[in-house]
């Protein structure tokens, strides 16, 4: 038994236990997100196809024979393993409408890598397509540039929407955005090196390997944090899509365009920001700022005030963002339940008041008073017991 064969029936194995590892988390999911469970099983099916690949090398022995057979088999099933992948990142961080234009144009890159192994095919006679391989190898990494480069623009995106909006802590979104731009940076830069050079897979598989499984326990975490509020989110920017769709549709010119997004941007007058401004005090009075899945949309369906016209006091008459704002009123609301209950720890003032965690509470008293909750309640003479 060779060590190709050896590294291909790990890879086999690790493939498998992956997919039930994130399949299976779906039992201990403690609430459903219909856009997370669509990924989760994108991922399981990305998995499953490598796992697949592995086994029909192994029984066929095309990576074996030569390089240039195994590279041609690999493009063709790696390319939808890929994409699947990609997709079940794509698929949380984007808009339906985004989803269906990646698909599009990810089904076309495909269509044109089977069509170049199809030409090459029909000119030599056999799988062995000579310097078409190489254009297979050109279309096969603009494919693989295209999904990295459009889900980091996703992810972009998606950070300042939560950023605007959401006022739960950003650590573990960051945590899952960074992981997935390694894994997927890793892949495009590895994979063509291991289609062409067989010794290169010995340590660059080991690698992948490491890099999926961390990818894999980064999504199931991210899953256990997801909370149903997030479809809000959704929500809001397919509304917003439609919106600009439906504009352009129309036939709007450009002037149109500017036109709604200054109104978007409206300005408030006085009178309407004390209205807004007594019912944002109501909400406060009420702590609603102690749910710590409170975002932009909810406060909005409950003080019945529109979200654009929330966004354009907080610019106009807050000088900051909702989640200035939010994050402002916790902080205050902690100093108070610290000097009014000494004896709360810092678990129970981080719940109490709405922080997500006691890492954002630590993080805004650094930023606020420059030092930690302990610390201050030391200086302001006050003590847990």
């Amino acid at each position: 038994m060779d060590a190709l064969y050896l590294l291909q029936y790990t890879c086999l194995i690790f493939m498998m236990i992956n997919a039930a590892f994130v399949a299976l988390s779906a039992l201990h999911t403690r609430w459903k997100n219909k856009k997370y469970e669509r990924s989760r099983w994108m991922l399981v099916a990305g998995i499953m196809g490598l796992a697949a690949q592995y086994l029909l090398q192994m029984k066929m022995g095309l990576r074996a024979s030569s390089d240039d057979l195994g590279a041609v088999v690999n493009m063709l099933i790696y390319m939808p393993c890929f994409t699947l992948i990609t997709m079940s990142i794509y698929n949380i961080e984007a808009t339906h409408s985004r989803l269906r234009r990646m698909n599009l144009i990810s089904a076309l890159l495909y269509a044109t890598i089977i069509g170049t192994y199809a030409v090459g095919r029909h000119l030599s006679g056999s799988n062995h397509i000579g310097p078409w391989l190489y254009v297979m190898l050109f279309f096969y990494v603009a494919s693989t540039v295209y999904l990295v480069c459009t889900v980091m623009q996703a992810m972009t995106q998606r950070h300042k929407l939560l950023e605007a909006m959401s006022g739960a802590d950003m650590l573990p979104y960051v945590r899952h955005s960074r992981a997935s731009i390694l894994i997927l940076c890793c892949s495009g830069l590895a994979l063509p090196a291991c289609l062409l050079f067989t010794p290169t897979l010995y340590f660059l598989a080991p690698v992948g390997l490491f890099a999926l499984l961390f990818f894999n326990v980064t999504f199931i975490a991210l899953g256990s944090n997801y909370s149903p509020t997030e479809e809000l989110l959704d929500e809001a920017v397919d509304e917003d899509e439609q919106t600009d769709d439906s504009s352009l549709t129309i036939g709007s010119s450009p002037a149109t365009s500017t036109a709604a997004t200054t109104e978007a941007n409206q300005t408030i007058d006085h009178n309407r920001a004390n209205e807004i401004a007594r019912r944002l005090n109501e909400w406060c009075d009420k702590m609603g700022y102690k749910d710590s899945s409170a975002n932009m949309m909810s406060l909005s369906r409950d003080i019945m005030v529109p979200r654009n016209e929330l966004t354009a006091y907080f610019d106009q008459y807050q000088h900051a963002t909702f989640r200035v704002w939010l994050s402002d009123i916790r902080f205050q609301a902690a100093k108070a339940m610290m000097l009014q209950f000494p004896n709360y720890n810092n678990d129970v003032i981080s719940v109490e008041c709405g922080f997500s965690s006691r890492t954002q509470l630590y993080r805004i008293f650094k930023i606020k008073e420059g030092c930690t909750p302990t610390v201050w309640r030391e200086n302001n003479g006050t003590h847990t017991f």
